[in-house]
């Protein structure tokens, strides 16, 4: 008999069944036995009983009985299940954190076009959101002024965060300045956690790396704002601690603003941080971040725009890994493949002043943003130039 052949009877196979064909009658004492697993067949022998075991009793055989189809699980849709993480904005309005692709539905939302928080910021539109809060374009009703509304996601508002979301404000009133996000007002309504900021339009510098290559222009443009803006909340005794493309705003006009100071670090606002805490983002931690030791200082600042400053130039981060414990220490342990390895055309002074900035030592950096600021002013003659005739 071949192996795919069946035995006369009745036969169920997983997810259909087929027509019962007659047999003669088994006594009636024995009646149709059914044995266990994919297929059930009756016939005039019994199968013998385990020891123990009571015998089987009769079970009809009727192909109702023996159908038993299985109803597949619904679809699930790719795109739905690898969703992308760093989306663009449709508006070209980024905020204050990580915006995602689609408006999003009223339960992540929160806040509803007309709401009004604390009586005065009436919800425009939903403008971005990030791990932690969500943006709304908002009317302030007593100034008549546009303006962003930070609110706080209540699930993640353990009082640590809370207290890092209100220390943002703090730093920041002291930093009036053009290159530095201002920042309003700050407060609670019900148990929303909100702050105001100034409202801009454009994208952060993340965003546009992701779209294209920054000119050599640009690049010098963008490192000088960002560097001017440390240097002014240095000269105040604040240190950012988290320097990096998503934290720096390119409006539509050209102007860099140096955002998001919740991980700053100031010397007239009391910290929310926990000791021995490492903060800030892998690819840009300078090694005293990742060591602690030394203490932080504007250096670690300069070191963070220093990794900018690669990645602007040569399109590419100096360290590269995908865990970020590895990459942490890349950044203590390795040095960087010098700029010109990777644009061969790139100026020479360039070069030296990224690899300055990226010394693991502190104190072989810039002494401060003042003086990263003087040289970088000696390399506009490089990029002004013009292409010979």
């Amino acid at each position: 008999m071949h192996s795919t052949d069946d035995e006369a009877g009745d036969v169920a196979y997983l997810g259909g069944a087929v027509e019962p064909v007659e047999t003669k009658q088994a006594p009636a004492a024995l009646g149709p036995v059914h044995a266990r697993g994919p297929a059930a067949v009756s016939s005039g022998v019994p199968l013998p009983l385990i020891p123990g075991q009571a015998p089987a009793q009769p079970v009809a055989t009727t192909p109702e009985r023996l159908l038993r189809p299985v109803t597949p699980p619904p679809a699930v849709s790719l795109g739905d299940t690898l969703r992308p993480l760093t989306p663009v904005s449709p508006h070209g309005t980024l905020l204050q954190g990580i915006v995602t692709p689609l408006p999003p539905s009223p339960q992540v939302r929160g806040l509803m076009p007309g709401q009004v928080v604390a009586g005065r910021y009436r919800v425009e539109r939903w403008l971005g959101a990030g791990g932690s809060a969500t943006v709304y374009e908002a009317t302030d009703l007593h100034q008549d002024l546009r303006v962003a509304l930070k609110v706080l996601a209540v699930p993640y508002a353990h009082d640590a965060l809370v207290a890092r979301f209100h220390q943002e404000v703090e730093h920041v009133r002291a930093l009036e300045h053009v290159n530095i996000l201002r920042v309003f007002d700050a407060g609670v309504d019900g148990d929303r956690h909100y702050l105001t900021m100034e409202l801009l339009e454009g994208s952060d510098l993340r965003q546009l790396l992701a779209e294209r290559r920054a000119t050599r222009v640009e690049a010098l443009r963008w490192i000088t704002h960002a560097t001017v803006a440390l240097e002014h909340a240095h000269g105040r005794g604040v240190l950012h601690r988290d320097v990096k493309p998503a934290n720096l705003f390119i409006t539509r006009t050209g102007v860099l603003k140096l955002m998001d100071f919740g991980l700053a670090k100031s010397s007239h606002v009391a910290g929310a941080t926990a000791q021995g805490a490492v903060l800030g983002t892998p690819e840009y931690m300078a090694p005293e971040q990742v060591m602690g030791s030394p203490k932080v200082s504007p250096a670690t600042d300069l070191y963070a725009l220093g990794v900018v400053a690669y990645e602007l130039l040569t399109g590419q981060l100096p360290f590269r890994h995908t865990e970020p414990m590895p990459l942490m220490f890349m950044h203590v342990q390795q040095a960087p493949a010098p700029p010109r390895t990777l644009c061969p055309d790139l100026p020479e002074p360039f070069e030296h002043v990224v690899l300055k900035l990226l010394q693991k030592r502190p104190e072989d950096r810039f002494p401060d943003a003042a003086s990263l600021h003087a040289a970088l002013g000696k390399l506009w003659p490089y990029v002004l130039v013009k292409a010979p005739a």
